[in-house]
C-alpha cells in the first residue's frame, strides 16, 4: 500500500502575481540601511542626538504604524494600510534621512562648486542669466517659488491619492523611490560637496529684488559648522536641507510627477504633474541648485524609479527550518 505524501510544512514561495498591490519590504530595508549608517558613523565619531527631538516624528510613526497594522490584521482595508504605511515610512526616513544628510556633510572634501559652474557651461546653461530673467519677470517666478514650496504637501496629497484610487502598487513604487533616491543624494552629496549658487557667486537680495526664493542661505551656517568641527549637535526640528549636489528636491519632483501620472481622475493627474514639473523647473532659483545638480537628481530619480518597478513585489522575510532561522529575499 502506497504511504500518503507527507504535507510540506514550508509555506509556498509568492510569486509577484500574487502580490499586484506591491510590497513595503525594500522600503523598509532602505530604511534599515540608512539607519545603520547613522550607527556606523556614530561609532566612529558621534554626534550629539537630541532624543526630545525625536519624541515627535517617532511617537507619530508608531501611531501611523499601529493604525496601519489594525487595517492589516483586524480589519483588513489594503487601501488604508498603503497609505498608513507610506506616511509613517516617509516621515521615518525624511528623520533619519536628514540626520545621515549631517553626519555625511562633516566628512566632506573641498567644495566642488567651481566644478559644478563649469559643467553647467559645458551643457549651454547660464545659472546667473536664468536666475535675473525670472526676476525680470516676477509672476513666474512667484508662481515657481510657490510650487517649490509644496514639497510636502505634493508627497501627503499623492499617498493618499494613490490610495483612494487603489493604485496600491504604483504607491509603494514612489515610496521605495523616493527613499532610495534620497539614500542616493546623501550618499554622493559627501563626495561632491558644494556650498550652493548664490554663496558661490557672491549674491545678495539687492541683486534680485523681485525674488524671494525659499532656501538661497538657510543652510550655510549649518554647512560651514559641519565642515569646520563646530557644529556636533543634532536637533531633528531645527536641520536644513544642507544638500548641493545632487538635487533631492529635483529627484523627488521626478519621482512624485511619476506617481502623479498614475492617478486614475484625469483632472488630478494633470494637475499634479504639472505641479511636480513645475517645482522641477523652479529648484535652481528657489533651491539655490546649480542645474548639472538638479539632472543628476533627475536621473537618480529615473534610476530609482526603475529599481523599485522591479523591486516592489520582492519580499523579504525569515524562514523557519528545522535546522534554525533563515533569511530569505524572493521576488515576492
Amino acid at each position: 500500500m502506497a504511504a500518503a505524501p507527507i504535507a510540506s510544512t514550508q509555506p509556498p514561495d509568492r510569486r509577484p502575481a500574487e502580490w499586484p498591490e506591491g510590497r513595503d519590504d525594500g522600503a523598509w530595508l532602505i530604511l534599515a540601511i540608512t539607519g545603520l549608517l547613522i550607527a556606523l558613523l556614530q561609532w566612529i565619531d558621534p554626534f550629539t542626538l537630541s532624543l526630545r527631538s525625536l519624541a515627535g516624528p517617532v511617537g507619530f510613526a508608531l501611531l501611523l504604524g499601529a493604525l496601519a497594522c489594525y487595517y492589516h490584521v483586524l480589519r483588513p482595508v489594503p487601501a488604508i494600510q498603503a497609505m498608513l504605511t507610506g506616511l509613517a515610512l516617509m516621515l521615518l526616513f525624511s528623520a533619519i534621512g536628514a540626520s545621515l544628510s549631517y553626519m555625511i556633510a562633516a566628512r566632506g572634501g573641498p567644495l566642488w562648486d567651481d566644478q559644478l559652474a563649469r559643467w553647467d557651461g559645458a551643457i549651454g546653461l547660464d545659472w546667473l542669466g536664468w536666475m535675473h530673467w525670472l526676476d525680470a519677470h516676477p509672476l513666474l517666478a512667484t508662481l515657481l517659488n510657490l510650487a517649490y514650496r509644496t514639497l510636502i504637501p505634493q508627497m501627503i496629497a499623492l499617498i493618499l491619492l494613490l490610495g483612494f484610487c487603489h493604485q496600491l502598487a504604483a504607491l509603494r513604487i514612489v515610496m521605495q523611490a523616493a527613499m532610495l533616491a534620497g539614500l542616493c543624494v546623501i550618499l554622493l552629496s559627501g563626495l561632491l560637496p558644494a556650498i550652493g549658487t548664490y554663496t558661490h557667486f557672491g549674491l545678495s537680495p539687492s541683486d534680485y529684488p523681485n525674488l524671494r526664493p525659499a532656501a538661497p542661505y538657510l543652510h550655510i551656517a549649518d554647512l560651514n559648522g559641519l565642515r569646520d568641527g563646530s557644529f556636533r549637535a543634532l536637533t531633528l526640528d531645527r536641520l536644513q536641507g544642507i544638500i548641493t549636489f545632487p538635487s533631492y528636491h529635483g529627484a523627488l519632483a521626478m519621482v512624485f510627477g511619476w506617481g502623479f501620472s498614475r492617478a486614475t481622475i484625469r483632472a488630478v493627474r494633470w494637475i499634479g504633474t504639472t505641479l511636480a514639473l513645475l517645482t522641477l523647473i523652479a529648484t535652481p532659483v528657489d533651491g539655490g541648485h546649480y542645474f548639472s545638480d538638479v539632472i543628476a537628481g533627475a536621473l537618480i530619480a529615473a534610476a530609482s524609479l526603475w529599481i523599485a518597478r522591479r523591486t516592489v513585489h520582492w519580499t523579504i522575510r525569515p524562514r523557519f527550518h528545522r535546522k534554525g532561522l533563515s533569511g530569505t529575499l524572493s521576488p515576492a
